[in-house]
């Protein structure tokens, strides 16, 4: 049996229901943590019928977030049907705050609930279904433990807000804002790179990753988590990326020491376009040469119409440019596409790195990374390294390359000068 963090009694142990939408969640918060989402109970038809009929969405998830169980309220919020396994933190594939500003899954309040071992109360979200529209809601993560008191899951109540169409107007007029001020940054090339450094096991610095910033007029600083799924939604991302890869090339190219430069690619520059016969036109016209140029991806292109991802990186490798797997860890690679795609570069999500000497699970899991790298004659990158003690494990497990505020911040190409040999 698990326990709940909350605490209370069921309905069959006394407990009286209250009224309206905050009943109906103590209600179900009660039956579930006293059940126990894992527990033979849920083959019980009394108990399923319960939970799928309730009228506010229900999920749950194990301890790393990965979900394990959804009624059909979940369903209808989400718009589509959840992937047991597979979709991690929510039920909707995009998440965000009231004002339209994107909220990472990792940072929705049901991750925040697994992380900090707590309840989480009175953050409002919306969810944008596939057919883009959205639907306000309040969630109510709730940790889960077993009789021993280990963390094992979580279980989270979505109940839809009044007004929502409202929130949903709102959120869409700010969305709409920052994608037509983002369209005149682009225009304006008012967009900028900053360059993070990335050393070797032995301290030497042998490369750059390019990162986008925007200063916007009236904001200030608008973060990458915000406007570039904004790009993407809009089609913006195609025109910025092109941009952000001529000036880092470019930028490279200039460059007295032949240090590597790290760009990001988004998923789709591999749906539209000639992608490799764009990366050979930006190497002509700057005279960098292809083996200093890594171009970074993300997990989700390999499960997007693998043969034409598979084309696509192949004729990218025949150039002499490398690839690398971004945020390996957190999505859906498999063995089979580790193997498939030629792949120069695994790079260990900061996610594990941060709790590198926190949790030990994160340590296995590093080095699981390192070894599998090696043993496909593919180099290994630790992201976000912030500590001695997490430089010095992936340097002893044998990590090649590594990255993080420990090592160097992200600034401009100017604060960079003498390290890049950068031509006055």
């Amino acid at each position: 049996m698990f326990r709940s963090a909350v605490a209370g009694q069921t309905p069959a142990e006394g407990q009286t229901s209250k009224a309206g939408p905050a009943g109906e969640v103590d209600m179900a918060l009660a039956i579930l943590s006293q059940q126990g989402f894992q527990s033979s109970v849920l083959d019980d038809a009394w108990f399923k019928t319960i939970v799928a009929n309730l009228p506010a969405a229900v999920y749950t998830t194990n301890a790393e977030g990965h979900l394990t169980y959804f009624n059909r309220a979940a369903a209808r919020l989400a718009g589509r049907v959840p992937q047991i396994g597979k979709d991690r933190w929510c039920v909707a594939e995009r998440l965000f705050l009231p004002d339209g500003t994107p909220l990472p899954h990792q940072d929705s309040p049901l991750a925040v609930a697994l992380r900090e071992k707590r309840p989480v109360r009175g953050a409002a979200a919306v969810a944008e279904r596939p057919d883009g529209t959205r639907v306000a809601f309040m969630p109510f993560p709730t940790p889960l433990y077993d009789g021993e008191g280990r963390l094992v899951g979580a279980v989270n109540l979505l109940v839809e807000l009044f007004g929502g169409a409202e929130v949903e107007d709102e959120a869409s007029e700010a969305r709409h804002k920052v994608q037509e001020d983002l369209r005149l940054a682009i225009a304006a090339e008012q967009l900028r790179l900053h360059y993070q450094p990335l050393f070797n096991a032995a301290g030497v610095l042998v490369g750059f990753e390019a990162l986008a910033r925007w200063t916007h007029p009236e904001r200030g600083e608008v973060p990458p988590s915000e406007f570039i799924p904004a790009a993407e939604e809009c089609g913006l991302i195609l025109p910025l990326a092109e941009q952000l890869l001529r000036r880092a090339c470019a930028e490279a190219a200039g460059w007295a020491n032949p240090l590597r430069i790290a760009v990001n690619i988004s998923p789709l520059q591999f749906r539209h376009g000639d992608l490799p016969g764009l990366i050979e036109t930006v190497l002509a016209e700057t005279g960098l040469e292809p083996e200093r140029l890594e171009l970074e991806v993300t997990e989700g292109v390999m499960i997007t119409d693998f043969d034409r991802t598979m084309l696509v990186l192949h004729r990218i490798k025949a150039l002499g440019v490398r690839i690398a797997l971004d945020d390996f860890g957190t999505g859906y690679s498999s063995l089979s596409y580790l193997h498939a795609f030629p792949l120069t570069t695994l790079k260990i999500d900061r996610s594990f790195v941060a709790n590198l000497g926190v949790a030990s699970e994160a340590a296995a899991i590093a080095r699981a990374v390192i070894s599998l790298g090696h043993a496909l004659g593919i180099e290994v990158v630790a992201e976000g390294v912030e500590t001695r003690e997490q430089f010095d494990f992936l340097v002893d497990e044998g990590c090649n390359y590594l990255q993080g505020y420990l090592l160097g911040r992200p600034m401009s190409a100017e604060d960079y000068a003498v390290e890049m040999g950068r031509k006055v």
